[in-house]
């Protein structure tokens, strides 16, 4: 199964609740298109690919939207692996979608296209002493471009 259109407009029956505070950095070694998806902390042994039904998601560049690694992933069975993310940077008035796959040490991280991208370009102006703040939201899985359905997972998860 391949994604649908990919939309930045939240599902209004999936807005959240309360959004989290959080720093956010970045790491190029997500922007690396041929990094092996085996190398982030959501892959599962067990299956081809990153998760069912995606068994043609090997590489970074499969994934059509922003990766996101958040501090409380720390396996592949972890219930935040594959989970969407609503970051908002408020100074920019910028919301991207993001999809959790990976561990970090210590607040959010992605790439440096997506935080250049939430930040009109200036994501090397932070630094990990100075870090950019947003609001982070979990959304539903349909808000990364996912239809209904599509990811069986999310369905245990909103029960």
């Amino acid at each position: 199964m391949r994604l649908s259109i990919l939309s930045t407009t939240v599902v209004s029956a999936t807005l959240p609740a309360a959004a989290l505070r959080v720093p956010l950095t970045y790491d190029a070694i997500y922007d690396q298109g041929e990094r092996s998806l085996s190398e982030v902390a959501c892959w599962n042994p067990k299956v081809p690919g990153l998760f069912p039904d995606y068994d043609d998601w090997l590489l970074q560049r499969n994934i059509p939207i922003g990766i996101l690694a958040i501090p409380n992933i720390t396996g592949w069975d972890h219930p935040d692996c594959i989970s969407c993310w609503m970051v908002t940077w408020e100074e920019g008035a910028t919301t991207r979608m993001l999809l959790a796959i990976d561990g970090s040490k210590e607040g959010f991280v992605t790439s440096l296209r997506s935080m250049n991208s939430l930040t009109d370009g200036q994501a090397k102006d932070f630094n990990p002493l100075e870090p950019l703040e947003v609001n982070a939201s979990r959304v539903s899985l349909q808000n990364c471009g996912f239809a209904p359905g599509d990811v069986r997972k999310e369905i245990s998860d909103e029960l």
